[in-house]
């Protein structure tokens, strides 16, 4: 390969220092969690969904390592997002053009993989480097988390540490924000927070646009950076070709009603596709990152995690991609979107028209979740009645500004869900 293809990605060869606009000032949570890792021998992979900041984070990974005294050359990255190399191709022409040493004549190099699920068999060549040249550390990034957990787990066992890379959380964008709240503070900041939690609604998930205040440049954003890169480019490079059409189709229909319950057979004679076309394509959007699956609660775990799985966006943003606005009906499921990508429930409760929206498993005990925009007495008798007949005495109601205690003879702690994201142990510890 031509030396200038790794000159473009390496520019602190030559400046001894990452560009200024790669590294951004904030750092997501995961980057201080990364730093506990760097003296392992292992390799770390860092999954996510596209435009959360996996880049940026090798990138800041790399600032460190520079800052640490590490020598610019001894540091190696490469993107195969756009450029259609091999593993080999890229490792062989660092060694020969820019380290100009053999790797086990040098004490430590470090080598950082973007996209990497973007080569053919990865995993398996970048094994053999791992176990020729114990003074490697390597790093690898992809969008496509479920299969390139897979792989790392059947081919790279012991030898990898595997990491998600979340959308970013309301807690993350308020500190980008440089707004603080407390929990003490909660009712007298609700208004102001409130006012954050309706911007973040619209960008939840995505570092670059939260300054952005053009609601159609936020949603072109997410359409063609996001959800038609992924469409046109991730999944039929991951999975061949697949009908785009129906990948449409889905996407579609599954952001613009969140919480959707799947019923394969439905969709496959409303689509007229075959039932397995269409479980093929929900694991190619799974895979991608795309959406959420929360599955209906039942003692057996077999029954669970086989029916009525439940659908949600990865990030409210994506719904907003879609619709007009957030009012009447949708914003419910949007604040349900947005729990689902902040806490990761991985239950709900249907059965006899009776239904609760979440349940978390907190040790041995269960926290039924309802969330809803305004609580009514209604919704407070319902919840406390399916509460009671699953013999359970605590729960949490979550809407959009409200606070509020009911304790007879079960315990109902009423917040707005921003508090909820925010102040998650505090609340459940006061439970």
């Amino acid at each position: 390969m031509d030396i200038s293809e790794l000159f473009k990605f390496n520019e602190w060869w030559e400046t001894k220092k990452v560009n200024e606009s790669h590294i951004k000032t904030y750092k997501r949570y995961l980057y201080l969690k990364l730093l506990k890792f760097l003296p392992d021998r292992q390799m770390i992979l860092i999954t996510g969904l596209r435009r959360t900041g996996k880049t940026v984070l090798l990138y800041q990974l790399i600032q460190h390592l520079l800052d640490a005294g590490v020598s610019p050359r001894k540091i190696l990255y490469f993107s195969f997002d756009e450029e259609n190399f091999d593993i080999k191709e890229v490792v062989e022409a660092y060694k020969i053009n820019v380290l100009r040493e053999e790797f086990n004549q040098v004490d430590k190099i470090y080598l950082f993989f973007d996209e990497v699920q973007k080569v053919e068999d990865w995993e398996n060549k970048i094994k053999v480097y791992y176990d020729l040249y114990p003074n490697l550390k390597i790093f690898l990034s992809g969008s496509a988390s479920l299969t390139l957990s897979r792989k790392s787990k059947e081919s790279l066992a012991g030898r990898i540490y595997d990491f998600n890379l979340m959308p970013l959380t309301f807690k993350e964008f308020l500190e980008m924000k440089r707004v603080r709240a407390t929990f003490e503070d909660a009712r007298l900041l609700n208004q102001k927070i409130s006012l954050y939690f309706s911007d973040f609604m619209r960008k939840s998930g995505f570092p670059e646009i939260i300054d952005e205040i053009d609601d159609e440049k936020i949603k072109y954003y997410i359409k063609i950076s996001v959800i038609e890169r992924i469409i046109y480019r991730d999944i039929p490079k991951e999975f061949g070709k697949v009908d785009i059409g129906l990948l449409e189709t889905l996407i579609n229909l599954l952001f613009s009603n969140p919480g959707l319950v799947l019923n394969i057979e439905s969709l496959s004679q409303d689509l007229r596709r075959n039932k397995r076309t269409i479980m093929n394509y929900i694991k190619y959007l799974e895979s991608s990152l795309l959406i959420n699956t929360v599955k209906n609660f039942r003692p057996s775990v077999l029954a669970s995690s086989r029916k009525n799985r439940k659908i949600y966006p990865k990030t409210s943003s994506l719904v907003f991609s879609l619709v007009d606005k957030f009012e009447g009906n949708i914003l419910g499921k949007v604040l349900e979107t947005m729990f689902c990508t902040e806490v990761s429930p991985k239950y709900y409760f249907r059965k006899n028209k009776k239904e609760i929206d979440f349940l978390l498993l907190k040790e041995k005990e269960m926290i039924p979740i309802e969330i809803k925009q305004k609580v009514s007495g209604t919704d407070m008798k319902k919840f406390i009645s399916i509460i009671k007949k699953l013999n359970l005495k605590k729960g949490i109601i979550l809407t959009l500004d409200c606070f509020g205690v009911y304790e007879e003879d079960v315990k109902i702690l009423i917040y707005p869900v921003w508090v909820f994201f925010l102040f998650k142990e505090r609340i459940l510890k006061n439970l």
